[in-house]
């Protein structure tokens, strides 16, 4: 198998990366940020007191940090991104672009999540690669994905 993507960055298939992979950082502030304006809701009732240090904390990790974390990650991953050529193989997946070219064999990767538009190859430290599936058919998809799972990779779809 040898299969030749040619990619410009897209704005949309990057933030929906950015969205999957800090799904848990993002839920953890935002959970955090609910029960702070909750425990000042109780407080209030409890005491008749506002307390603003609170109010103001649970804003800040409900609202703003899920907010600065998802576009600051999905800029600086623009930012630094370039037209790609990926190359996917039976060795595994090489990306090139004119800043330099990166290679990995199938056994760096834990896992390949299909998302539309793209593919997630995750390495390991919660790193991945993204591989746009732009001009491919789905049975090429397919193939790619059956390479990954012959190459003991969880496959989620």
């Amino acid at each position: 198998m040898q299969i030749q993507i040619i990619a410009a960055p897209d704005p949309g298939l990057v933030a929906a990366a950015t969205r999957r992979r800090l799904r848990t950082p993002v839920l953890v502030a935002r959970c955090a940020g609910w029960a702070l304006l909750a425990a000042t809701v109780l407080g209030q009732l409890a005491t008749g007191v506002l307390q603003p240090g609170l109010l103001a904390g649970g804003v800040v990790l409900a609202v703003l940090v899920p907010v600065v974390l998802l576009n600051g990650t999905a800029r600086r991953s623009l930012r630094e991104s370039r037209v790609t050529t990926y190359e996917i193989s039976d060795g595994g997946i090489a990306r090139s672009s004119e800043v330099g070219r990166h290679a990995y064999a199938w056994r760096a990767f834990r896992s390949v999540e299909a998302l539309s538009g793209q593919l997630m190859f995750g390495l390991r430290g919660g790193r991945w690669v993204r591989v746009p599936t732009t001009g491919l058919s789905a049975a090429e998809v397919e193939q790619v994905l059956g390479a990954a799972s012959a190459q003991g990779l969880r496959v989620l779809r």
